[in-house]
């Protein structure tokens, strides 16, 4: 009797097991697009005249940000931020800890890694049943690489076995930090390379990295996160009529047919009426959408979950908390999980990404793993949630929190930089990071306050952030408002930033 009992119990138990499991709707795929330099006017969706009919109808069936913010307007730590849901200057890696010891106020730029060991949403996606995947541009560290000399032949046997044990090594790497897969890896932007042969993008072998990781698909859900060299420079239009057998592993044995061919990217964009010198946008649009299409076709791209974003943008602003290096197009795209043609227009950054992505796939993070973001999944429903009102923003000496009517910008140099400018000493400009970007001497050029210490910009009346009110007593109270809620975000630091912190 008892045993009949007991077999009861244990059928009804895995009647409700299936029964409960059926209701649970299954855990999305995560498909992270990240491009590189992508200002407004190479996508369709973001008012620019050109021919991008794939990202186009995402952004139109998903949830279009209008305010999406980088926190720091460069790659490395934008991308940092985009992998970690920290801000740039929370790094401990040895040689961002190297260069901003403890007491000393910390200067974000190109030294913040993501590492084999470190937190990131690859290993805490891996390490909760997802198969993670990594394609194209990393640059955000790179273990040791054989040396190649700037000027060799690719197509020398000795040349092609070192840029594939590169690619190799490279691969391996960023599998340790984290990811099950990882191919058609740029270690950073095509100069990092140090090669003259390779001035090339090709934007097919960064798809065929994605469609190779979507073809060993499995009933796990998977998270690919998806770099593009595109739209940084070398002239990526340019690129199109370039070599496509050219790669950072070396060359292919013929171009890859895994997208529209580039051959016809110039009569599309004549019969469209587009300018020829937008082939890039239509170019990665390609791409995009072979990626779709191989979604579409192994049944698994109405449970795909597709956040588009860039790094940063470069109208007058990249290396600089302006927004024409923060502010970037953006959109979410999800089948059932977002509200189809929506627009949003509250404040969100890229240290939201990560937390999003743990909460629709129902994941918490590791209790050490600071996230400094949160989940956009109300604003997916509903706009007029419940969310913050101001980003804050941080690169090289600046610091900054921007509401939606006004941004603050402290520009506060460390003391031992401080005496050499005041002694003429320096021998470079102090630019707003220390890397002598071309694009901060654009900056510069757009913005006459680029030098003042402290800076006070009304987005509204003035969008380009040409006129600095911060000296305007009429606006003496915003000032002093801005300042305090600048230093309690400060606060939550270990490092000191001016009179800031202490």
């Amino acid at each position: 009797m008892m045993k009949t009992t007991l077999a009861l119990l244990i059928t009804l138990l895995g009647s409700f097991v299936v029964t409960t499991s059926a209701a649970t709707p299954p855990r999305p795929n995560i498909l992270f697009i990240l491009t590189d330099d992508q200002n407004s006017d190479t996508l369709g969706c973001f008012g620019g005249k050109v021919l991008t009919p794939t990202l186009d109808k995402l952004c139109r069936e998903g949830m279009k940000f209008t305010r999406a913010y980088n926190s720091s307007s460069v790659c490395t730590p934008s991308l940092y931020t985009c992998m970690t849901g920290q801000y740039a200057s929370r790094c401990t890696t040895q040689g961002f800890m190297r260069q901003n010891p403890s007491g000393r106020q910390s200067n974000v730029g190109f030294n913040v890694l993501v590492e084999p060991g470190s937190w990131n949403v690859g290993r805490v996606l891996r390490e909760n049943g997802y198969r993670t995947g990594f394609v194209g541009k990393w640059h955000t560290g790179t273990p040791p690489l054989l040396s190649i000399p700037s000027d060799a032949n690719l197509r020398d046997p000795e040349v092609a076995k070192k840029l594939a044990e590169n690619q190799a090594r490279l691969s391996e790497h960023i599998k340790r930090a984290g990811f099950d897969y990882a191919a058609s890896v740029y270690r950073g932007n095509l100069d990092d390379h140090k090669l003259d042969a390779l001035k090339f993008h090709n934007m097919e072998w960064v798809t065929k990295g994605a469609l190779d990781f979507l073809d060993q698909a499995s009933d796990r859900p998977f998270f690919l996160h998806l770099c593009t060299t595109l739209q940084h420079s070398p002239q990526p239009n340019q690129s199109i009529a370039g070599d496509p057998t050219i790669t950072p592993a070396g060359h292919l044995s013929s171009p890859l047919k895994v997208q529209a061919p580039r051959a016809t990217i110039s009569q599309r964009l004549k019969e469209a009426g587009i300018a020829a010198n937008m082939g890039h946008a239509t170019w990665l649009d390609d791409g995009i959408a072979a990626v779709i299409k191989k979604l579409a076709d192994l049944g698994k791209l109405d449970n795909t979950i597709i956040l588009f974003f860039s790094d940063n943008t470069t109208m007058g602003g990249k290396g600089t908390c302006y927004d024409g290096g923060a502010r970037t197009p953006c959109f979410l795209w999800g089948k059932g999980r977002v509200s189809g043609g929506t627009t949003c227009d509250r404040p969100i950054q890229n240290i939201d990404f990560v937390p999003t992505f743990f909460d629709l796939a129902g994941i918490r993070p590791p209790t050490e793993m600071k996230l400094d973001g949160m989940s956009l999944t109300p604003l997916l429903s509903d706009g007029a949630a419940k969310w913050r009102d101001a980003v804050f923003l941080e690169i090289g000496h600046t610091r900054a929190v921007s509401t939606e009517r006004w941004k603050y910008i402290a520009l506060r140099y460390p003391p031992e930089m401080r005496q050499k400018i005041d002694n003429q000493t320096l021998g470079r400009p102090a630019y707003h990071m220390d890397t002598s970007l071309n694009l901060q001497e654009l900056a510069l050029k757009r913005h006459p306050g680029y030098w003042d210490a402290d800076q006070l910009y009304d987005l509204q009346a003035d969008p380009e952030e040409r006129v600095n009110l911060a000296k305007d007593t009429r606006h003496a109270q915003t000032v002093a408002e801005l300042k305090g809620r600048l230093k309690e975000w400060l606060a939550g630091f270990k490092t000191p930033f001016g009179e800031f912190t202490p």
